[in-house]
């Protein structure tokens, strides 16, 4: 079976954490980045090897021959980009927060579903080392099936540095992590 071909919309704060994951997954691969920002697309880029960069998402579902698309952007973005995509009948993934509102939950959730494409919503923290050591040890049956499990993080990492606009929102960093 053909490797899956995925384009990542949005180059910014977690854009690399994605990448890494991507690179790290066998049958997929990130064939084309988009960002509105011309110097973002040329870090991740460069960075990954990906050589089809776009700054218009409509440019580049036309040009492209996508399996799947992550959309790693902010959240009052998600929505218009998830209609793009089942416009396009591409399956999308899309990272949490969904969506600002749930009317517009509802109406990304509609268009997935009228083009016959899956959506899904993900967290990136997935990739994260802790989070990869549970799966294996998990995986393994070491501890057997558990039943229940809570993970609780704490740190002193500075969330605004490089997502400043987190601490002006109306939610503030309750919008990303609740």
């Amino acid at each position: 079976m053909a490797a899956l071909r995925g384009a990542l919309i949005g180059c910014g704060f977690f854009a690399v954490n994605q990448m890494h994951g991507w690179r790290d997954i066998d049958g997929a691969s990130i064939v084309a980045i988009c960002d509105r920002d011309p110097e973002r697309l040329r870090i991740v880029g460069d960075e990954f090897g990906i050589e089809r960069r776009y700054r218009d998402a409509v440019e580049m579902f036309a040009a492209e021959t996508l399996d799947f698309v992550d959309i790693a952007t902010t959240v009052g973005s998600h929505r218009p980009l998830v209609e793009i995509a089942a416009a396009n009948r591409v399956p999308v993934i899309c990272q949490k927060p969904f969506a600002p509102t749930l009317a517009d939950a509802k109406v990304m959730v509609k268009a997935c579903a009228d083009a016959g494409v899956p959506l899904m919503v993900h967290e990136n923290f997935r990739w994260q080392s802790p989070i990869q050591a549970v799966r294996a040890l998990l995986d393994s049956g070491e501890i057997g099936r558990p039943f229940f499990g809570r993970i609780s993080f704490r740190s002193a990492y500075d969330v605004f540095s490089g997502q400043p606009y987190l601490a002006t929102g109306k939610r503030f960093i309750i919008e990303d992590l609740g």
